[in-house]
């Protein structure tokens, strides 16, 4: 009886030894402590790690999904869009229409040329169709990703989507997706202008030949888009989730989305340059690095929301706003 119990009792000889944990328990209990340790030394460190935790609650990830799928979606219609304007501009001048189909005759001779200048007519003819095609689907793919990005960052600042309201929800994102288009092609017109400006006035002057001149317009290049997508980043904070806050209490997570994306800009340029050697990545690689490069571009613009909210200055607001909103009545004697 008392031998069975002894060996009921003994460890088996494949369980570890008593007091001693596995090298799994050790390295999650040292990451576990390192972390710790951080986040007590370095304050945007703990900044960061809020931030992401608070990323994690709101399911960022998900949000951001539904926004890319959208986008992408919105892609094709946003061409034949162009498409559809390139069409009725060229329809209008039947002079534009001669030199341009014989500068493709000339540029491929034969059968090609041939096959690409009636491809070429008959779009131009199909322009208003396409038109109305590709403007239908814009609006519903931009629509649905607005409505996407609106909830995310809902749920982001305030932990839940307010009520849906289908008409007003519908006029908001309709408006917001106006003034993102307005504003990205206002980013691309004032950089453009900027650096003819730039060239023009320094050929005035006589120092277009000057040595840094390609450094002082990047630099000015650079800064311009610094700043259109500060403005950008502050109506993704403040206008689409009816944000409270004032715009001084909101700049700095606008300066850190503005910075990340320029970042993520370059990036997305050197991966292209990468693949643009090869006829397979470039193929099917294009298509994948677009979808690939929107998404983490959704990620970072919920994940600067979530490191917005978390800074210590809006955070002490907001403790402000809600005690306000909701005051803690002290029990009756």
């Amino acid at each position: 009886m008392s031998a069975t119990r002894a060996e009921r009792s003994a460890p088996a000889e494949d369980d570890p030894a008593p007091g001693r944990l596995s090298w799994a328990t050790r390295l999650s209990a040292g990451y576990t402590g390192l972390v710790a340790t951080l986040r007590r030394r370095l304050p945007w460190f703990d900044h960061l790690a809020r931030a992401g935790g608070r990323y994690r609650r709101t399911q960022g990830d998900l949000m951001a999904a539904g926004v890319t799928y959208f986008v992408f979606l919105g892609l094709v219609p946003v061409l034949l869009l162009v498409a559809s304007v390139i069409g009725l501009v060229l329809a209008g001048n039947e002079l534009l229409q001669g030199e341009l189909y014989a500068a493709i005759r000339e540029a491929f001779p034969g059968s090609t040329g041939r096959q690409i200048v009636g491809e070429l007519r008959g779009a131009v003819d199909a322009a208003g169709v396409a038109g109305v095609v590709g403007l239908a689907g814009f609006l519903y793919a931009g629509l649905r990703a607005m409505d996407k990005l609106r909830i995310g960052m809902e749920r982001i600042w305030r932990g839940r989507a307010d009520e849906p309201e289908f008409l007003r929800d519908n006029i908001q994102d309709l408006l917001a997706l106006l003034a993102l288009g307005a504003a990205g092609l206002l980013s691309l017109g004032l950089t453009g202008v900027v650096t003819q400006a730039s060239g023009w006035l320094l050929g005035l002057l006589g120092l277009e030949d000057a040595p840094g001149l390609p450094v002082l317009t990047a630099v000015l290049g650079l800064t311009l888009a610094l700043a259109t997508d500060a403005v950008v980043f502050l109506w993704l904070l403040e206008v689409v989730p009816a944000n409270p806050h004032p715009v001084r209490r909101l700049l700095p997570g606008a300066v850190f989305g503005a910075v990340g994306f320029e970042v993520m800009k370059l990036l997305g340029s050197l991966y292209l340059s990468l693949i643009s050697g090869s006829v397979t990545s470039s193929a099917f690689g294009g298509a994948v690095g677009i979808l690939v490069w929107l998404n983490v571009v959704c990620r970072f613009a919920f994940f600067t929301a979530a490191w917005t909210a978390t800074l210590p200055r809006v955070q002490g607001a907001a403790h402000v706003v809600r005690d306000r909103a909701d005051p803690v009545v002290p029990p009756v004697a």
